[in-house]
C-alpha cells in the first residue's frame, strides 16, 4: 500500500498564487525547468526492487544555475494560509517543516530551493516558516498492463498516459507492497510527449511518511473521506 498526493483545484481557488520568476531577474536565473529537456536528462538508477516493467530513474541536479523562483498571490490572499506540501502549474512546494520530515526519512538528495513571497503588486511578505520549490529526484517508469484501471474503482481520477500504469498496481499486490516501502516518488511516463503537467504534480508516498507528516500536523495532507476527496483534501490510498 502506498499514497497518492495532489492538490485539489479547491486549494488553488482559495489561495490564487502563481509560481512566475523574481522581478528583474536574467535568463541566467532560473524559476522553473523545460519539462522535456529536463527528463532527458534523468539516469537509470539502481533498483530498489526488481518487478516486471518497472524501471527507476533519478532526475539531474538542477543547482547549476541560480534560482529566483517566487510565488506570487492575488490581491488580499496574502494572509490565506499555505499548505505544508502544494503542487501547482507542474512544481511541488514544500514548507520547513515537511522538509525536515523528509530529510529524515529519505537518504536520496532531493533539492529543496528557497521560494520569495510576493502580492499582487510583487512586493515581499513574509510567512510563519520557509517554503521551497521540491525537486524530487526518485522517478520509476511503469509499464501498463494490458487493461485501464477506472476512477471507480481507484476512486480518483488517473491522469491519462501519466497514470496508466494502475491498473497494474491494483493488480499485483506484490507490486504494490515493493512501491510501498519508497519514502517517496514520481512517476514518468515512457512516451516523454505524452507526459503532463498535472502528472508532474502528483507525489506518491510510503505510509511511513504519511503517519510522520500527521503526527507533526502538518497542513495540505488530509486523507480523502470519499471516493474523489472532497474539499481540499489531497491524500487517498492506492
Amino acid at each position: 500500500m502506498f499514497y497518492r498526493f495532489v492538490s485539489k483545484l479547491a486549494t488553488q481557488e482559495r489561495l490564487e498564487a502563481f509560481p512566475v520568476p523574481r522581478q528583474n531577474s536574467d535568463t541566467s536565473e532560473r524559476w522553473g525547468v523545460g519539462w522535456i529537456h529536463f527528463e532527458r536528462k534523468f539516469k537509470p538508477a539502481p533498483a530498489a526492487f526488481n518487478q516486471p516493467g518497472v524501471k527507476f530513474f533519478h532526475a539531474p541536479s538542477i543547482a547549476d544555475r541560480p534560482i529566483g523562483i517566487c510565488l506570487r498571490f492575488h490581491q488580499g490572499k496574502e494572509s490565506e494560509t499555505l499548505p505544508d506540501l502544494w503542487g501547482v502549474g507542474g512544481k511541488l512546494f514544500i514548507s520547513q517543516g515537511a522538509r525536515a520530515i523528509v530529510e529524515s526519512f529519505d537518504d536520496l538528495a532531493h533539492e529543496y530551493f528557497p521560494v520569495h513571497l510576493i502580492d499582487y503588486q510583487e512586493q515581499p511578505f513574509t510567512s510563519d516558516q520557509s517554503y521551497y520549490w521540491f525537486c524530487q529526484r526518485r522517478h520509476l517508469t511503469i509499464a501498463p498492463s494490458n487493461r485501464t484501471a477506472t476512477a471507480t474503482e481507484l476512486g480518483f481520477h488517473p491522469v491519462p498516459h501519466g497514470e496508466d500504469f494502475m491498473a497494474r498496481v491494483k493488480d499485483n499486490s506484490i507490486l504494490r507492497e515493493c512501491l510501498g516501502k519508497l519514502p517517496l516518488w514520481q512517476h514518468c511516463a515512457e512516451d516523454i510527449d505524452k507526459r503532463s503537467v498535472k502528472e508532474r504534480s502528483i507525489l506518491y508516498m510510503s505510509q511511513v511518511l504519511i503517519n510522520a507528516f500527521q503526527e507533526a500536523d502538518l497542513s495540505g495532507l488530509e486523507l480523502y473521506s470519499e471516493k474523489y476527496g472532497v474539499g481540499e483534501e489531497s491524500v487517498c490510498v492506492v
